[in-house]
């Protein structure tokens, strides 16, 4: 335990971070040099991968479980657990594993443990979360120990994406304890093994001596559950953490100042847009869309609001988003002369024109609608923002009934441009409220095309949708994170923090 005097002494000049120190008090001491701490908001949810649900459980997860293919940092996919994965007609897919491979107990990975990893998930019985994600998987067979033939009941664009989470279990083993035992002690394929899970405190894992890819330079990783971002900034100044997660754009500028220590940025997936309603008037008009888009200085915003932790966008795709042309820029430069001309033969006097959105559902997303509606007034619009609650909006926008113009963020779990432009572009898209049929072919011949062809159609699609002005790309948030500096490590679009990608500074 700390003394009272070293307290005050530790704390001396760090204002933001006094009221964080009773729970620093609580915190382990410093890691040691083979070890690190990575402190999260919250626990994982489950050790059994078939009930992941959020970045703080698939971040513990991954370490002891192996997918069929894994995403590089550039968000590209590889092979994983799988050497190969092959279409052999529009429904069927062959899936070569790799040899050797066993789970931290010796048991045997193989074509029987994928079949019943993928089973296992979809029966019902499980009711795993999860199950969705693969709910298009008709059949699943063994074909050999390492060939595995899998058939879906329709074109599947996002079949290699779903194995990039697709974390195999061993058989015997789950059969012999049970899916509740094996949610508390799982074994896996990973880099890592799970030493001791306290829940809502921390998970220790160690290095998996076995591991197919060899054993981790990192032996310990230590998963600290600490919910307050002030409490989590103190761990960091401390030492008592080596990565902290989920910081505000207030705790990033403070930390930037400080000795030792870094901050990391990436953009997330998840960008904000302005969408349109064409049944909602003046939505259906072109010339309002495009006023609307040269009227927004999203730089402003940014700089701003978001103290420059936002990241301007080329397109509705975030820049962690592979698979499409990024050379190509459909974006609206800000040009409010030519947004008051538009206005001016629009003819809508003061016509007053209702723009929704959600808050609290995004980091800011109320005061961004309020301060685009200042810049659409300058511009000649008469503009209300309308701030809902998050459920009363989202209901609405799957009703299709929205406002002639509204801020939506675009999320996108998949990494592949075709979910996102499906969702909120696609005439029957679950969040749409947009109907073209050059988009909806462009949608659909995407799902025979593949590498360039198929980065080529979407590239189309987002010309079209610019071309129409059906959507306003703003930015794409930004992930924060606090860094010791002993640890060479930069942070990822998905947000998994994974020890195999990091280096501990000699």
């Amino acid at each position: 335990m700390l003394s009272g005097e070293r307290l005050r002494t530790m704390f001396a000049g760090l204002a933001p971070v006094v009221a964080a120190s009773m729970v620093v008090v609580a915190l382990a001491t410093a890691a040691a040099a083979s070890s690190i701490v990575i402190a999260q908001s919250t626990d994982a949810t489950s050790m059994d991968p078939a009930f992941r649900g959020d970045s703080a459980t698939g971040n513990v997860q991954r370490h002891i479980f192996d997918p069929l293919l894994i995403r590089t940092p550039d968000m590209t996919i590889q092979p994983g657990l799988a050497e190969s994965v092959r279409r052999v007609s529009d429904t069927k897919w062959v899936v070569k594993l790799r040899k050797g491979v066993t789970f931290s107990n010796g048991q045997p990975m193989n074509a029987e443990a994928v079949k019943f990893s993928l089973e296992r998930i979809l029966d019902p019985k499980l009711k795993a979360p999860t199950r969705q994600w693969w709910a298009n998987f008709e059949k699943v067979e063994a074909v050999d120990e390492h060939t595995v033939e899998i058939t879906t009941a329709s074109l599947d664009p996002l079949f290699q994406a779903r194995l990039t989470l697709l974390a195999v279990v061993p058989p015997k083993y789950v059969r012999e304890v049970g899916d509740t035992k094996f949610s508390l002690q799982p074994i896996g394929t990973g880099p890592y093994k799970l030493a001791e899970w306290k829940k809502d405190d921390h998970a220790t894992l160690v290095a998996n001596p076995t591991h197919w890819g060899g054993k981790p330079t990192i032996e310990r990783v230590t998963f600290r559950v600490v919910p307050e971002e002030l409490s989590r900034v103190a761990a960091l100044q401390t030492g008592e953490a080596d990565i902290v997660v989920g910081l505000s754009p207030a705790q990033g500028d403070f930390l930037r100042t400080a000795k030792n220590l870094r901050v990391e940025t990436v953009p997330g997936t998840r960008v904000m847009t302005l969408m349109f309603d064409p049944d909602a008037a003046p939505g259906g008009n072109l010339k309002f869309r495009q006023a609307v888009a040269h009227a927004v200085n999203r730089e402003e915003i940014i700089k701003g609001l978001f103290k420059g932790y936002a990241v301007s966008l080329k397109s509705i795709l975030s820049p962690g988003i592979p698979f499409w042309p990024k050379e190509i820029d459909t974006a609206f430069p800000y040009d409010p002369e030519k947004a008051k001309k538009l206005v001016a033969e629009l003819g809508l006097g003061n016509a007053e024109i209702v723009m929704r959105t959600s808050a609290g559902r995004y980091p800011f997303d109320r005061e961004t609608a309020l301060a685009i509606g200042a810049q659409l007034a300058k511009v000649g619009l008469n503009v209300k923002v309308r701030p809902d609650e998050w459920n009363s909006f989202f209901n609405d926008l799957k009703a299709k009934n929205m406002s002639a113009v509204f801020l939506m963020g675009q999320g996108n779990v998949w990494f592949d441009p075709y979910p996102q432009i499906e969702a909120f572009h696609y005439s029957k898209g679950f969040l749409s409220t947009w109907r073209d049929p050059e988009i909806d072919a462009l949608l659909d011949a995407s799902h025979k095309a593949e590498g360039a062809e198929r980065a080529k159609v979407f590239g189309q699609a987002l010309q079209k949708l610019h071309d129409t002005a059906a959507a306003v790309p703003l930015f794409a948030q930004v992930y924060i994170f606090g860094v010791n500096n002993r640890l060479k490590w930069s942070p990822r679009p998905d947000e998994l923090i994974w020890a195999p990608e990091m280096e501990l500074m000699k």
